[in-house]
């Protein structure tokens, strides 16, 4: 142990400081225990990873997608393919508490046509990593957690870690941080996100709630180490790039955090960069929770961030940490320039908070911002009924980047939403100048007219 220290409350309100006894939920980190557990199966000889997940779910509508692709995140699943899938199979059967299995029931009713082919394209899942804990719980005859706790936590010495979810040890312990965020990109002041608004309350798992410690991670680097867990052939497996049907490799387009190029193993992303050695990592994050755990395996190195009021700029912050172990400088850490032109455009006006951002932008040392940042902050103030600010974000981002169809379709559906119908097919109608296949705006376009 070279450095270990921690900072801020885990209770605001108590002002209760965090310490080495802070248990943090971890977010999408928790996919690494998913990845473990299935990786530990297939060493066993119970699964086969290039089986597809419609074997052992035979109602599973997407036949041909394969563990490993789910595992590598390029089955084509896409969170935003399904929102709104789960809401109405809620409410469809009354309101009734769902597992994880009958994810496949739910997927299974909504014949959702999904955009990707399994093998196309990386792409980000949440709901895949839940079906894998299906997958867990099916072939070893366990609850997910007791999986966990039997087969990883408990070989690893990790005391201090457990599931956590509305229906699965939903306590708060001693030393549980609380979880504080900006309510919306726009927000000045951070709030507690519990009841309704923590994620705590989510029926489901295998792609987060897991509850842990720093000290608890570091047992987990070594018994990843210790072949407490799998075998370093199997590891060397989930720690190399997957491929995609075109044999290229599962490039991860969106940039984590900012912290550079990485493809996807099974369950792990893995930097391009070995120049300081090959480092294999996951983040994690939600409203009041940012997680990073970086292991750099070729020379035993591990950095741990764990954070209750999702700081900006952690990510970096850990690469930075890993970049000092080895001899390299540090990265400058680097603000979102869409929640300050936000902020401003809540307490000044719109002048002053495009002045902000013309200022800015081309600080790209400084300042993160991307046409997805300023969409995300467009909703916010849609989902607030801050009409004249949606209105705002969205159009100066159609200026920003004239050749995005999604940009001008979001700025259709906020035209549509405030009232004014004629803006909104105008809109439409050129996001559909742009793509031709735009979907979302072949179908509002089509209501609108009618």
């Amino acid at each position: 142990m070279i450095y270990k220290k921690s900072f801020g409350y885990a209770d605001f309100e108590n002002k209760k400081l965090n310490n080495d006894s802070t248990e943090f939920q971890l977010a999408s980190v928790s996919k690494t225990f998913t990845a473990v557990a299935v990786m530990q199966l297939y060493e066993k000889g119970r699964l086969k990873l290039d089986d597809t997940f419609a074997k052992y779910f035979p109602e599973f509508p997407y036949k041909e997608m394969t563990l490993r692709q789910i595992l590598s995140h390029s089955s084509g699943l896409s969170d935003q393919d399904l929102a709104g899938v789960i809401e109405n199979y809620f409410k469809k059967h009354n309101g009734k508490a769902l597992s994880n299995s009958e994810l496949i029931s739910m997927l299974a009713e909504a014949k959702v046509k999904l955009k990707l082919e399994p093998g196309q394209k990386w792409w980000y899942s949440n709901t895949g990593f839940q079906l894998l804990a299906a997958l867990v719980e099916k072939i070893s005859c366990e609850s997910f957690d007791k999986y966990l706790y039997k087969h990883i936590f408990k070989p690893s010495g990790m005391e201090h870690t457990y599931l956590r979810t509305a229906y699965i040890n939903n306590f708060d312990t001693p030393n549980l941080a609380g979880n504080y965020d900006y309510e919306f990109r726009y927000s000045t002041a951070r709030i507690k996100f519990d009841g309704d608004r923590s994620y705590y309350n989510e029926m489901f798992y295998g792609h987060s709630n897991v509850i842990s410690t720093c000290s608890d991670l570091l047992k987990f680097d070594n018994a990843l180490y210790t072949g407490k867990l799998l075998k370093n052939k199997t590891l060397n497996e989930a720690f190399t790039p997957a491929r995609l049907k075109d044999g290229t490799k599962d490039f991860v387009w969106k940039n984590l955090g900012a912290m550079g190029n990485a493809d996807d193993g099974l369950g792990w992303f893995i930097f391009e960069d070995t120049t300081a050695g090959k480092i294999v990592w996951h983040t994690g994050g939600m409203p009041g929770c940012a997680t990073i755990l970086l292991r750099n395996t070729g020379r035993h190195q591990m950095v741990v961030l764990l954070d209750n009021t999702s700081s900006e700029g952690l990510y970096r912050s850990a690469l930075s940490g890993m970049n000092i172990l080895n001899g390299k400088p540090i990265l400058p850490s680097k603000r979102s320039l869409a929640k300050i032109y936000g902020k401003a455009l809540m307490s000044r006006d719109a002048d002053y908070a495009f002045s902000l951002l013309q200022q800015y932008r081309s600080d790209t040392v400084n300042y993160n911002f991307s046409e997805n940042d300023m969409n995300n902050l467009g909703y916010d103030f849609l989902s607030a009924k801050c009409y004249s600010q949606a209105l705002e974000t969205f159009k100066i981002n159609t200026l920003l980047y004239p050749e995005s169809d999604n940009a001008f379709n979001s700025y259709a559906e906020a035209l549509n939403l405030a009232g004014k119908k004629e803006e909104a097919v105008l809109m439409y109608k050129k996001s559909l100048v742009i793509n031709p296949g735009n979907e979302d705006s072949i179908k509002a376009l089509k209501q609108l007219l009618n």
